[in-house]
């Protein structure tokens, strides 16, 4: 008996001292993302319109440090526990790897509306869809920046959107590290 109260109190104060660390001014961007159980793509319907659920957590990944972000992967709506373990991959973030087997090995159901489709799959599943998407965006940037001289318009605003998106430092190395470790598990 003693032993419930004293692993309740523990989980309190961990889950307490993670909260404090979540600074104020992310605190309030999170706000209301904070009960939503699905999660968008950047552009969603058939007009391609963004998503202000999208664009709301893109004003926390510009504030929010890793751990804050790490937080909020394994804490949040199910809104934020996406968005935050996705910004986490594309930061290189090495607890990318836990936050994947955990929603792996703890399957977490959510909706995912990506452009005018939604699906419901465990969340481990989008995250390995983010690992496998980043590719065909780093190739695209890399060959850009290859043919840096010869670019037009066209290339620098594709250029522009795939850093906007998150991708300007991601490295073929890096997503290859994680898809290694995704075949080993």
């Amino acid at each position: 008996m003693k032993n419930k109260y004293f692993y309740g109190f523990l989980i309190t104060f961990i889950y307490t001292g993670y909260n404090a660390q979540v600074s104020d001014t992310v605190k309030k961007l999170a706000q209301p993302l904070s009960t939503l159980s699905y999660a968008e793509s950047s552009h969603i319907g058939y007009g391609g319109e963004e998503s202000k659920i999208y664009n709301q957590f893109k004003k926390i990944a510009k504030t929010a440090s890793n751990d804050e972000l790490y937080y909020y992967a394994m804490n949040g709506s199910n809104a934020l526990r996406v968005y935050s373990a996705k910004e986490l991959f594309k930061r290189n973030d090495k607890r990318f790897l836990f936050i994947y087997t955990f929603y792996y090995n703890n399957p977490l159901m959510m909706k995912y509306t990506l452009g005018c489709v939604g699906e419901n799959k465990n969340i481990s599943e989008f995250l390995k869809d983010e690992v496998y998407s980043a590719q065909d965006y780093i190739s695209l940037r890399d060959h850009l920046l290859k043919n840096k001289d010869k670019q037009d318009e066209i290339s620098k605003l594709q250029l522009d959107q795939i850093k906007e998106l998150g991708y300007g430092k991601l490295t073929e190395e890096n997503i290859n590290a994680v898809k290694k470790y995704n075949r080993q598990n």
